[in-house]
């Protein structure tokens, strides 16, 4: 009798979820990071957002610095937008890292962005398609970020990525974005990743999203963020999540 009540307790809280109803159950979490800040002053319509946004800073920016002190004073996780070399030709940040380099190189580099944005407790890709498929150059990350005690965003642009894996082969708490908010910068297109983001998170329990300081997406944000509790979403900070930060 008491497994059959403890199954039901778990089936309900499942449907529960999913359905996003109200329940004792704890509220299925969405974290959300606003990458490339860095460049332009902290857009006002994200810093009215709520504290639990977190952003990611690109270094060697005009803006780098002073964006990382103004997000840990309101409260916000702050993680570094480290630059990664793509597969395809891009143009490059000036600190990207990339496959050619050595171990020294790439370090002295890393531990320089990080310079950059002191607040930062995470690292997260920006491009990297080509650099997170290397075992090798993620190892060399993985070293830095354990002997600085922050953990490891992938930003997941390909499936490819080793990242997580040598993460876990270092014992470096690291996470996985489930979803792009604005590739295309429509009201409509991220509306519907957001709704993705939810639907994700109550099925999956958690989920990671990222989007960037378009005024579209701000204002989109701010638009459906007041409706999340109602949907039966928690909103997280990103750290919230790590499993051993």
């Amino acid at each position: 009798m008491a497994t059959s009540r403890v199954l039901k307790k778990w089936a309900l809280a499942l449907v529960c979820a999913i359905l996003g109803a109200p329940s004792g159950a704890v509220a299925a979490k969405l974290a959300i990071v606003i990458d490339d800040l860095g460049y332009q002053r902290m857009p006002e319509a994200l810093a009215a957002l709520p504290p639990q946004i977190s952003v990611s800073i690109l270094p060697d920016t005009p803006y780098d610095r002073a964006t990382s002190k103004l997000a840990h004073q309101q409260r916000r996780d702050v993680l570094l937008h480290m630059p990664m070399e793509p597969l395809h030709r891009a143009p490059l940040e000036m600190a990207t890292l990339t496959r050619d380099m050595d171990r020294q190189t790439l370090q002295q580099v890393l531990r320089w962005g990080l310079q950059r944005v002191p607040d930062a407790i995470a690292v997260n890709n920006h491009m990297g398609s080509s650099l997170t498929q290397s075992a090798q150059a993620m190892s060399w990350v993985m070293e830095v970020l354990s002997e600085q005690g922050l953990f490891f965003l992938d930003s997941r642009t390909t499936a490819k990525s080793v990242a997580l894996k040598q993460a876990e082969r270092q014992n470096v708490p690291a996470l996985r974005r489930h979803i792009f908010l604005d590739h295309l910068s429509t009201e409509k297109f991220i509306n519907q990743q957001l709704s993705r983001a939810i639907r994700q998170a109550k099925i999956n329990g958690y989920a990671i999203a990222i989007g960037h300081p378009y005024p579209v997406t701000l204002d989109v944000l701010g638009q459906a963020l007041p409706q999340l509790e109602a949907q039966g979403i928690q909103l997280v900070r990103l750290s919230d999540l790590s499993p051993s930060y």
